[in-house]
């Protein structure tokens, strides 16, 4: 009698030896230690946009400093408008820095890094990983998790990133909408040793 074969998802053949065995028991990562990890990254994260983004507010100190400060500014409509446009100008900019900052950091730093992790990861001894095999996760994969998972739809989008968070809490493997989309996992690196 033939023995029959045993395959994934993908269609891959499933080799039962101990090394699948070793590669597949792992832990998820919990919601708290995801959110530890999230504080500690978003610290990092602010910090940079804040360094890059400081000088953009010399345009209005220029602009209030050119107007002097006496009554006839404020009613002035002219001048109200040029404030108004350079205001929407300065939260525009500070939006898209905030946006590129944010996920350049969560791509750039799991991809210096490695073991998908980034600062506040390894703080929190979790990474993320590819979910059929438990290894490293490719750049391609890495990029589409952060800049279409993270990046466009859970920072510019209110919805899936509030979908995203109930996701992590009620989800049994925590996994994320970016998670989801880009076939990862977020497990605890302490239980999990590839080497």
């Amino acid at each position: 009698m033939e023995e029959k074969e045993i395959r994934d998802i993908v269609g891959n053949v499933i080799d039962f030896t101990e090394d699948l065995i070793e590669r597949v028991s792992f832990e998820t990562a919990s919601p708290l230690r995801r959110f530890l990890a999230y504080l500690v990254d978003l610290l990092f994260v602010v910090v940079i946009w804040y360094l890059a983004t400081r000088h953009l507010f010399k345009e209005i100190e220029l602009f209030v400093e050119s107007i002097g400060l006496n009554e006839s500014d404020f009613t002035d409509l002219e001048l109200f408008l040029q404030f108004r446009d350079l205001l929407w100008q300065l939260y525009l900019k500070i939006f898209l820095y905030w946006i590129f900052i944010k996920t350049a950091y969560f791509s750039l730093a799991p991809a210096l890094i490695g073991r998908g992790q980034t600062v506040g990861k390894m703080f929190a001894g979790i990474g993320a990983v590819n979910r059929s095999n438990l290894e490293e996760i490719s750049a391609s994969r890495l990029i589409f998790r952060e800049f279409v998972g993270k990046g466009l739809l859970e920072t510019m989008l209110i919805l899936p990133h509030i979908v995203s968070m109930f996701l992590v809490l009620f989800r049994k493997d925590s996994r994320s909408l970016h998670d989801l989309l880009a076939g990862t996992v977020v497990i605890k690196f302490d239980l999990h040793n590839d080497q």
